[in-house]
């Protein structure tokens, strides 16, 4: 390694490359065609629910709310591993400028959120207020440079090792970013506005000024780099296998119940490994818990038996195309290689699991709309979605399952 500069061109190289294999396989084969379809099926509905707004309704503020979490959260990217806290520490006061590219890079990446995010709102606000399209652009320019505030900031908080000192500054910086864009949606109230810019500022230099002397938390720094990625594998390992994915597994006692339905035969073996699987491994279960809520409250909030019947089976799709490569977690186990049961008897067991979850979604996604009292929207989205249960598994599944197999041979 000559210099800094190289090893920041090295780490950024490889971070792409990183990405880019990844990106690949999460931007392939059906979901792709699927996520089209659900963007242009909810932009359709969000354009219709807009024409409906009247001049009452609070769009600044609900600008304001998702946006100001759009800002709060900004994570510095700094590439760095964990044999960095032992080989760099030396050169710590030479890094300066390598951290410096860390920033500018992490409010490249999150600027496109916040592009998508504030072009999403603005017909939104557009409707109920006097502004404009063009607008846009103005609206993005402040919102870009409290980006660039929020991650200066962020880096000066993590020369801090006290997490308490962290979520005293996110909460902070959570009432402060709220309260500007409310007032600079409101339109007019300027002065409101020089005076929260100034504090600010003035946030910002204070601890600019108080942590100049401080040195790095290398441990930290490693610790949410580790963390993000961690993230970025989980959501990759949904399309593709990522042998550097580390999974958590909670004991979870109170589904032992599930677990128990099971009868003690040798046929059974894959039906007990794989719900022991999905019950107990983190990246699984919360990916099915997830998957679950998300789409029960979109159903809840809405009328539209359409759009029960397309969440309910875009959500149930997604849930059993990303729980797919759970069929091959076990393959590297040496005490799944002398099991006495045939591999007929594996894709079966697979196959069981993955409809029963399914058919729990559908009578779950359908329990909103009985409640509402909308019986005959609520049976034809229970049959739909027991049909999709049935199709999935028996024509869909098995060519998935006979291609993870071929990919390993």
């Amino acid at each position: 390694m000559k210099n800094v500069q190289e090893l920041w061109k090295t780490r950024v190289t490889e971070y792409s490359t990183e990405l880019r294999k990844y990106l690949r396989y999460m931007f392939n084969d059906h979901l792709l065609f699927v996520l089209i379809f659900a963007l242009g099926g909810g932009a359709f509905t969000y354009n219709q629910w807009v024409d409906t707004l009247q001049p009452n309704f609070p769009a600044p503020f609900i600008m304001a709310v998702i946006l100001m979490f759009v800002l709060t959260i900004s994570p510095v990217y700094t590439f760095l591993r964990e044999a960095d806290g032992v080989f760099l520490l030396p050169l710590e006061s030479r890094m300066t400028g390598y951290f410096h590219k860390g920033i500018w890079v992490s409010f490249l990446f999150q600027s496109y959120l916040l592009v998508l995010v504030l072009a999403a709102l603005m017909p939104m606000y557009v409707k109920v207020t006097n502004a404009e399209f063009n607008d846009f652009f103005i609206l993005l320019a402040v919102l870009l440079l409290m980006k660039i505030w929020n991650l200066y900031v962020r880096w000066y908080l993590l020369k801090y090792q006290e997490r308490e000192a962290h979520r005293i500054d996110f909460l902070i910086r959570l009432v402060i970013n709220g309260v500007f864009l409310y007032f600079l949606f409101q339109e007019g109230l300027y002065t409101f506005l020089l005076i929260i810019g100034i504090l600010m500022v003035l946030y910002g230099l204070y601890f600019y000024g108080v942590t100049k002397k401080k040195t790095l938390k290398w441990d930290l720094l490693i610790s949410l780099e580790e963390q993000r990625m961690l993230a970025f594998y989980r959501i990759a390992n949904m399309f593709t296998d990522v042998p550097k994915l580390k999974g958590r597994v909670s004991r979870r006692k109170w589904l032992d119940i599930l677990i128990n339905l099971i009868p003690y035969r040798q046929d059974q073996t894959y039906k007990f490994l794989y719900i022991r699987a999905l019950l107990r491994t983190s990246e699984y279960f919360g990916l099915f818990s997830r998957l679950t809520i998300i789409s029960l409250v979109m159903i809840s909030f809405s009328d539209s038996l359409v759009l029960h019947v397309f969440i309910a089976l875009l959500f149930m799709y997604l849930t059993g195309f990303q729980v797919l490569p759970m069929y091959k977690r076990f393959d590297f186990k040496l005490w799944v290689l002398i099991y006495p049961v045939s591999k007929e008897i594996r894709a079966s067991s697979f196959q069981w699991v993955v409809t029963r979850c399914l058919l729990f979604q559908a009578i779950v996604f359908s329990l909103p709309i009985f409640i509402k009292g909308m019986w005959l929207e609520g049976v034809i989205t229970l049959l739909a979605g027991l049909s999709f249960s049935l199709a999935f598994s028996q024509f869909y599944m098995p060519k998935r399952l006979k291609k993870l197999e071929e990919r390993y041979v």
